[in-house]
């Protein structure tokens, strides 16, 4: 036991291999954590859901990856003590380099806060209408050199790459599930131009085709828009706040102070919406208006309604009652003579008259009835009046002749007064930006009841077509040479990520490759959809031949009818859902018949299991299920495989920050605290690394030519 103890110890595996154990480790530890998140949902049940759940045999998955990559042999990684001061050093330097890319980020974002500081000041003084001076130009040459100095530590630092980019991956879930757009790099940039449009005051005009996710894009920038507006001004309050208290603090202490408060208002924020009040809640959210033809000039602005006024005046009964009595009492004092002359009776009488007079004319004074005129404000103008975003949707559905009144709205900036017809000059308040979006047709798909909008009002916006996300569509998953750029896949990825970045999906490798080649899909669907599919590779075999699709595209939101269908393989695989989910609900026959001779190109529906897809003649009938199946459908499901966060962040960023050389810091672990007769000197550890590394590539090569010399 002791001399296997000692082998064990004394074997020295490369850094290549110490790696693939560290990844190993993080697999392990995501299938216990799957096991953890089960016991802790069942804390949460009642007793009759406890005393009876079930669970799938994970632990049979664990001790069958344990069998796997546990094997006691001298070249394990059991308590191997060279693994175990790679781990230790690996997990101290991506928390230490996660602490300095925060810090980065934290100066980052303190320098754009000063930067809008100061362009706010010079706008409002008129130094410069665009708010450029030698302060911001200062600020703008800072970042520049931070994000620079971000980007060569994760070029050239592992650890700080798998931070970075672990990180954007927990975003991307987080997004995902609260379903808002994944942060892929074409939707930042497209949300961060409309941003930077409100914020100089431009309306903004958004175009795309269906499903696009326009309209989400709006909201988010809107949104995003008025808490970053709000965040600014009450850093802006708490810094000169506490300077005030502090004045003899530095800028770093300044720095710091800076980054508790921003993080303190980015958390309240993300608060409001999960846990908010309604009013907060809504202060946040812009207004909204859906365009269509029918939509009025009243419908934005100012809404006329005549309404049926019969209520009493709101007051206290014991205040009329001593109204009455005062002006009888002195009506009588007035007519005191004229009593006197009467008899009993006569007084009597005419008391009861005066006194029934005096009550009607009060009912009649505090009494409305029949019908008034009255003005309800609509959304553009309250979102003027409140400084707040409002979104026009389906905006080229509106009479072009209604939305000639917004024109002086709109080439407005917050300060300036505009004319609104029927309620006068109105001041425009800090905080107010106008969003329209509007669906864009081509020569296939044209959208009934859209108008083209008149030039010189078009001219009045930044005009954003926003489409389908970037998907290389050809080329298998492991042949992707830049998979950072194969954004369409990374959603779907995210998707079916659980809360820690972990994936457990059938199969993992085969099914990783059909979600990939479904991406593919999609993204061929949308540029037929569009129109642009002489640009796309994957249709060159198809010549000139005209391609179209009317009214059916593989959209993010059938996508997700897709994923949502599948399950992660639970009870059928991805051609069934991809049948049940999509192809089956498309009534325009070409566009079925299209589609479903593109899924089987990429390898959907095979016929060894049952499928059978027969190309159809333009024009003929959809398709029914029993068409296109041979035998009943049976599906028996893989074995559940576990993928780490690691993994996944490999799949859709790439492999990362390659370890050019041993650090010293490992170098001087592997050099101390070990037997004498064990210990390894680092440089020549680090030559052996090398060499067995350039072993391991000359074996490749002399296999790949042996292969060509067979063939």
């Amino acid at each position: 036991m002791i001399e296997q103890t000692n082998l064990e110890q004394a074997y020295i595996p490369t850094i290549g291999e110490m790696q693939n154990w560290y990844e190993d480790d993080l697999r392990r530890e995501a299938l216990k954590s799957s096991e953890r998140e089960n016991d802790k949902m069942i804390e949460e049940q009642g007793a009759f859901f406890k005393a009876f759940r079930k669970f799938e045999t994970r632990k049979f998955e664990i001790r069958k990856f344990e069998e796997k990559n546990e094997k006691i042999t001298p070249d394990s990684k059991k308590d191997n003590m060279h693994y175990e001061k790679y781990k230790a050093y690996v997990e101290k330097e991506t928390t230490n380099k996660g602490k300095k890319i925060q810090e980065i980020e934290n100066l980052i974002e303190y320098e754009k806060f000063f930067l809008q500081w100061e362009r706010r000041v010079n706008r409002e003084s008129n130094y410069s209408r665009y708010g450029s001076s030698s302060a911001t130009r200062y600020r703008v040459d800072r970042i520049k050199e931070l994000e620079k100095e971000l980007d060569m530590i994760l070029e050239n630092s592992p650890e700080a790459w798998e931070f970075y980019y672990r990180r954007q991956l927990l975003r991307d879930i987080e997004t995902g599930n609260q379903q808002r757009l994944v942060t892929v790099p074409y939707v930042v940039k497209a949300k961060q131009k409309v941003i930077d449009s409100l914020n100089l005051g431009v309306p903004v005009y958004i175009v795309g085709h269906l499903g696009s996710g326009k309209t989400q894009l709006a909201t988010e920038a809107a949104v995003d828009f008025t808490i970053q507006n709000r965040m600014q001004r009450e850093l802006e309050g708490k810094m000169e706040e506490w300077f005030s208290v502090n004045p003899n603090a530095t800028e770093k202490d300044a720095v710091e102070k800076f980054r508790e408060f921003y993080e303190e208002r980015k958390l309240y924020y993300k608060n409001v919406f999960t846990g908010g009040s309604k009013k907060e809640i809504e202060s946040l959210q812009p207004l909204f208006i859906s365009g269509s033809h029918n939509l009025t000039y009243e419908d934005m602005f100012v809404e006329k309604t005549l309404s049926l006024k019969h209520s009493f005046s709101k007051g206290s009964y014991s205040n009329y009652l001593n109204m009455i009595i005062g002006d009888f009492y002195k009506w009588m004092d007035e007519h005191k003579t004229r009593l006197e002359q009467m008899t009993d009776e006569e007084q009597l009488q005419l008391k009861i008259q005066i006194w029934k007079s005096f009550s009607d004319l009060l009912v009649a004074s505090n009494s409305a009835f029949g019908t008034e005129v009255k003005k309800i404000e609509r959304e553009i103008l309250i979102a003027v009046k409140e400084g707040r975003p409002v979104i026009v949707d389906e905006l080229n559905t509106i009479a072009m002749q209604n939305l000639i009144a917004l024109n002086d709205i709109l080439q407005r900036h917050a300060g300036n007064t505009a004319y609104i017809t029927g309620v006068g000059p109105v001041l425009i308040k800090p905080g107010f930006g106008f969003i329209g979006t509007g669906n864009l047709s081509s020569q296939m798909v044209n959208y009934e009841g859209t108008n083209e909008l008149n030039p010189a009002f078009k001219s009045r916006f930044v005009t954003i077509e926003y489409n389908y996300v970037s998907q290389k569509t050809i080329g298998s998953l492991e042949e992707q040479e830049f998979p950072e750029k194969n954004e369409l896949f990374r959603i779907i990825v995210a998707q079916l990520a659980d809360e820690n970045g972990n994936i457990h999906i059938p199969d993992s490798k085969r099914t990783l490759e059909e979600l990939f080649r479904f991406s593919q899909l999609c993204r061929v669907t949308q540029n037929v959809f569009m129109g642009k599919w002489k640009g796309d590779e994957a249709q060159k075999d198809f010549g000139t031949e005209e391609l179209e699709l009317r009214e059916s595209v593989l959209s993010i939101r059938n996508i997700l009818h897709v994923l949502d269908n599948w399950n992660r393989g639970e009870e059928k695989d991805l051609s069934k859902a991809l049948w049940d989910g999509f192809i089956s609900s498309i009534t325009y026959p070409d566009d079925q018949n299209y589609i479903l001779s593109q899924a089987v190109r990429f390898g959907f529906f095979p016929a060894g299991e049952g499928w059978n897809i027969e190309t159809k003649g333009i024009g003929e009938a959809t398709t029914t299920y029993d068409e296109i199946r041979t035998r009943p459908y049976h599906y028996v499901r893989p074995l559940t495989e576990t993928l780490s966060y690691l993994d996944v962040i490999h799949l859709i960023f790439g492999k990362g920050t390659i370890r050019k050389a041993l650090p010293e810091e490992l170098k001087e672990a592997f050099e101390t605290d070990m037997d004498d007769s064990l210990q390894v000197d680092g440089k020549k550890y680090q030559k052996l690394d090398q060499k067995l590394s350039h072993l391991e590539h000359s074996k490749d090569i002399l296999e790949y030519m042996e292969g060509n010399r067979k063939a």
